[in-house]
């Protein structure tokens, strides 16, 4: 295949074609036979001198711009803190002991490299903490049959030709989570993510299987993503510290990471076997993908990688819908008055509602816009040099999506600071990225739970509109906005988040009794 860009090597091909041209016009002789010989070899001599000088001149190609590197530990020192995504510009190259990467700042570019060059960017960086601590060579993170065959069975059964399957299931458990809101005082996250957690328990496993395992899996699950942070840990010379040293404690999380995240795969994967054979299971992820490939470990491991993957991100793309509810009481009032249109205040939403609610929509995507709840996306790693703006990127980089700035950019969103949901409501929209297509992913990594996390996350933060106001706590004045703190992480979060959920009328407070005889 020719590298890309090579405008000299297509003028010699098409010489070629026009010399090859030439001698078929020559009467078969001894003559021709030597001048074709002498053709092609000569062609071929400048053909690879050309790929040469080329190759040469893209290795000569600088690195995208960054910060002066150390010896040894390169720019490890230098990553700005809190909040860290603000402080990168353009397109930048860093390094880190053992690693090089770059991270992305222009949508425009994440599109090019990750999207328009999806078999040569799609690769992932599993690090030592992944490997060797957390024993993540059960994790997906090279493009192949097996990571293509589990993104399949994920499609098939939450695709968006049949996620809607699972709607009974999102609005049950929906009406449950407003039941309980009613009560809460302060921080709704908990409440929150077990609601999110109930609902990817029910829609993998079943029913039944939820009934039964309801509780283990949630606990399970919790503790697993307590010490997830640890696992970008790269440096290899944390393979020769022992786990009693002190220090080591990242060794010890590891081993109980590892082994926590086993019991998720292996244990209600054989009890839904277990019930599928008896036909019991009922619908479920699980009966689909048994049903249509068999029991299998690919099967097993789509399971639960929706589950451990689905239930923290659902869950803090929630939160960003009612910090802003909670933020903007103007705005959360037009949500309630457009649902309560659709709903006429007799009957509680339903997901069906959706293609008839545009402001909550476009509500829903200034949320996850104006204060993204994944800064960093998940990284990709190339597998051949790639040229991007002129600049080089080597084979074996890390890619890093800087989500964070790109919906930042006063050159993308003229007014970035500000919560602006009309933006998405006019003519304006067409020449800006969709949010809730970019915080999912690019190319063959984009999410394969997308469709159930959106919908879940929409119907509930609608549903929660609907029904209540988001006020600060009685006696307290509500929060700005400028004002708020929030962890500096993967996945980020409002800290110290005060509230509480007051019925919005007496016809809210009915329904709010209708589905608590329900619950």
């Amino acid at each position: 295949m020719l590298p890309r860009n090579c405008p000299g090597l297509e003028t010699l091909i098409t010489k070629w074609i026009a010399m090859e041209h030439a001698f078929d016009k020559l009467p078969e002789s001894p003559l021709k036979l030597v001048g074709a010989t002498i053709s092609v070899a000569t062609i071929g001599y400048v053909l690879v001198q050309g790929l040469r000088k080329l190759s040469d001149k893209r290795n000569q190609l600088p690195p995208p711009p960054g910060p002066p590197r150390h010896f040894f530990i390169g720019n490890l020192l230098q990553f700005p803190k809190n909040p860290f995504y603000k402080r990168f510009w353009e397109i930048v190259s860093v390094d880190v002991p053992g690693t090089s990467m770059v991270i992305l700042n222009s949508y425009d570019i994440a599109q090019e490299l990750l999207n328009k060059r999806p078999n040569s960017t799609a690769r992932r960086n599993i690090g030592y903490m992944m490997l060797e601590v957390y024993n993540g060579d059960q994790m997906e993170h090279l493009p192949g049959s097996l990571h293509s065959e589990r993104r399949k069975m994920l499609r098939r059964g939450i695709g968006p030709q049949r996620v809607g399957s699972h709607d009974y299931v999102v609005e049950k458990h929906v009406n449950r989570l407003i039941v309980k809101l009613q009560s809460v005082q302060g921080d709704p996250n908990p409440v929150v993510s077990r609601a999110v957690g109930d609902i990817v328990i029910e829609v993998t496993y079943g029913t039944k299987l939820a009934t039964i395992m309801n509780k283990e899996l949630s606990s399970w699950n919790i503790e697993n993503l307590g010490a997830s942070h640890l696992y970008s840990l790269q440096l290899l010379v944390f393979h020769y510290v022992p786990s009693w040293m002190p220090g080591a404690r990242f060794k010890r999380l590891g081993a109980r990471s590892h082994e926590l995240s086993t019991q998720i795969r292996h244990i209600p994967y054989e009890k839904a076997t277990a019930l599928h054979e008896s036909g019991e299971l009922g619908h479920s992820l699980a009966t689909d993908l048994l049903d249509e490939f068999g029991p299998k470990d690919n099967v097993m491991d789509a399971l639960a990688t929706l589950y451990m993957a689905g239930a923290d991100t659902t869950s803090a793309a929630i939160m960003v819908f009612i910090n802003a509810l909670l933020f903007f009481p103007d705005v959360s009032k037009r949500v309630y008055e457009e649902v309560n249109r659709v709903k006429d205040g007799t009957r509680l939403p339903s997901v069906s509602d959706r293609p008839n609610l545009p402001y909550t929509e476009a509500v829903w995507k200034e949320a996850f816009r104006w204060n993204t709840f994944i800064p960093l996306g998940v990284p990709h790693v190339n597998s051949e040099d790639e040229v991007i703006n002129g600049y080089l990127i080597k084979s074996g980089t890390v890619i890093h999506q800087n989500n964070g700035f790109m919906f930042s950019d006063p050159n993308v969103w003229g007014d970035p600071e500000a919560f602006r949901p009309e933006r998405f409501l006019t003519d304006e929209a067409n020449s800006l990225p969709n949010p809730l297509v970019l915080i999912f992913g690019y190319g063959m990594r984009v999410c394969p739970g997308m469709y159930l996390a959106d919908r879940t996350g929409f119907h509930m933060g609608a549903t929660i509109a609907a029904l209540y106001d988001v006020a600060p706590l009685e006696g307290k004045s509500r929060p700005r906005p400028e004002s708020a703190g929030y962890t500096d992480s993967f996945i980020r979060a409002r800290i110290g988040f005060e509230g509480r959920f007051i019925p919005r009328d007496s016809r809210a407070l009915a329904l709010l009794r209708d589905a608590k005889l329900e619950a």
